[in-house]
């Protein structure tokens, strides 16, 4: 019998629990789940800290775990974490063949980044680059007389680990892994093939929306910022002059990348009655405010981007440099349970930013949505972790 995992997944508004076992065909088998809604986090902080503890254990009893699972892996937020590159350079002073061994020893060397108030979550290769000009993503068994890795760094508030950690410690659990759930979804959910070229996932979540540029086993820039599908519904609500449940549950009903006509129209409920509202202008209402904040947002990470690039290889010597990471064929991934469960907001994304939008799901039949990526990527890791696949990627806690 294969080792089962049990994973949380803290949302901005939602809080996931699962516990999953890969079958003998490689995908997961859920034997516990159970999900709710909770205050979440904004900004970085807690909206109600002193909640949580039970918010967490009721959404665990209505899994109906057993707790005879004693290690909690936990994706984190990406709004307590960062991620910051640095090279390492290991040279042989002669040309011999690179081994396991020479990467874990690029890996230890990046155990002595420390960061106050932070905990290292782990470190991983965004490319290795042999002999200054050959790139690759799996340098072992190539002849090189030195090898440069270009590497990821993902740090989480110390605060924040301690308390979750004291909370699993206190629900029953004996150990918590904590795993990025950006770099998790990232880099186990899209395939590698794809990402041997910078690709760009955005995350946006109920009160959360993470930009990431992904590339090999690493996260070459992320960029948080507070905004999601909660304030949309919410500005919905107020344009409407309704509840904040009818706007969301008009939302449920609305097709963003649609133009519609003037005879169109979608139909909402308040108590007993009854109500239209144009489609057209819901639809040009949406359309206006995603643009004018997300769509923004994601312009604004793109010309960062660009410009840390152009900066970048001006000042590095290093022949093998990286020219500019977002290009027009740039793959672009759409993921998280904000917009991404609305119908055509993979579609309206790529109208707005002239460019082809996937969704990120999880390879597992009837679990298959965006919503539910950072808790499978995270189940995959935990998975990987119990290989003791420890050379791509170095997990610290």
């Amino acid at each position: 019998m294969r080792e089962e995992f049990a994973v949380l997944d803290l949302g901005s508004g939602k809080i996931n629990f699962v516990v999953g076992v890969k079958s003998v065909d490689n995908i997961f088998f859920v034997k516990n789940f159970a999900t709710a809604e909770y205050s979440g986090y904004f900004n970085g902080e807690w909206i109600a800290p002193e909640l949580l503890k039970n918010d967490i254990a009721e959404v665990i009893k209505k899994s109906k775990f057993n707790y005879k699972i004693k290690t909690l892996f936990v994706a984190v937020p990406s709004e307590f974490t960062f991620a910051r590159t640095s090279g390492i350079l290991s040279d042989a002073g002669r040309s011999k063949t690179v081994t396991s061994s020479t990467i874990k020893d690029i890996h230890k060397k990046a155990d002595a980044f420390k960061v106050k108030g932070y905990t290292a979550l782990c470190s991983s290769a965004i490319e290795y680059v042999l002999d200054g000009s050959r790139r690759t993503l799996h340098p072992i068994g190539e002849i090189a007389k030195n090898v440069y890795a270009n590497m990821s760094y993902i740090f989480c508030k110390e605060e924040f680990i301690a308390r979750i950690y004291k909370i699993a410690m206190e629900l029953g659990f004996k150990y918590v892994r904590f795993v990025d759930g950006i770099w998790a979804e990232g880099t186990q959910l899209i395939d590698e093939d794809t990402r041997i070229d910078d690709v760009v996932m955005i995350d946006v979540g109920y009160a959360s929306t993470t930009f990431t540029l992904i590339k090999g086993e690493g996260i070459k820039y992320k960029k948080d910022y507070p905004f999601g599908s909660g304030f949309i519904i919410d500005a919905l609500a107020k344009a409407l002059e309704v509840e904040y449940d009818v706007a969301k549950s008009l939302m449920g009903k609305v097709t963003l990348n649609i133009e519609s006509d003037s005879t169109s129209v979608y139909q909402y409920e308040i108590g007993n009655r009854k109500y239209e509202c144009s489609a057209k202008e819901i639809n040009s209402f949406l359309h206006g405010y995603i643009l004018e904040n997300l769509v923004d947002f994601i312009n604004a990470c793109i010309k960062e981007v660009k410009s840390n690039d152009e900066l970048s290889v001006a000042q590095n010597s290093f022949d093998g440099a990286a020219g500019y990471s977002i290009t027009p064929d740039t793959r672009f991934y759409l993921v998280g349970g904000g917009l991404s469960e609305y119908r055509g907001a993979a579609n309206f994304f790529a109208r707005a930013l002239g460019r082809d939008v996937s969704l990120i799901t999880a390879d597992t039949a009837g679990w298959d949505k965006p919503y539910f990526a950072s808790m499978f990527a995270t189940l995959e890791i935990a998975d990987k972790m119990s290989q003791k696949n420890s050379i791509l990627e170095r997990l610290f806690r």
